[in-house]
């Protein structure tokens, strides 16, 4: 059940909503009930699944917006931003390495699917990100 809730909460950090999974992470991890690679993968997993939610949503808004006249409010409303937008576009993919940045990350993940730049690749990048950011606040918490 635990673990079923690192993975939910993961998800559910890595959309715009404004959740942190990090206090759940760190007392999993001082729990000794799990090793550290289990927790590892399970946030990066929740994690990379918010990020592609992301990315899918970014994606159907294209979609969505090419027919719309309203397409500025959505884009405030849902934060895609200009910024994120010039930024995906101009480094593409790799532009998603950084999906694991708080504020940042959420709309980086919506811009590349938005762009419609190819799903594997930055399905890739989300989770190398996810990965990095995960291994490393496993590795502080081992610090403490």
């Amino acid at each position: 059940m635990e673990l079923a809730g690192l993975f939910f909460g993961s998800v559910l950090a890595s959309t715009l909503a404004p959740f942190g999974v990090e206090l759940l992470l760190y007392y999993l991890f001082q729990s000794d009930k799990y090793p550290v690679f289990i927790l590892l993968a399970v946030a990066t997993a929740g994690n990379t699944t918010g990020g592609c939610l992301m990315f899918a949503l970014g994606w159907v808004l294209k979609r969505g917006l090419s027919k719309m006249s309203w397409h500025q409010s959505i884009q405030k409303r849902f934060k895609l931003e200009d910024r994120a937008l010039n930024r995906v576009a101009k480094w593409g993919p790799m532009a998603l390495l950084f999906s694991w940045m708080p504020v940042v990350g959420d709309p980086l993940c919506l811009a590349a699917g938005y762009l419609r730049l190819p799903v594997a690749l930055c399905s890739l990048m989300i989770f190398l990100g996810k990965l990095a950011r995960y291994a490393v606040l496993l590795w502080v918490f081992s610090q403490a």
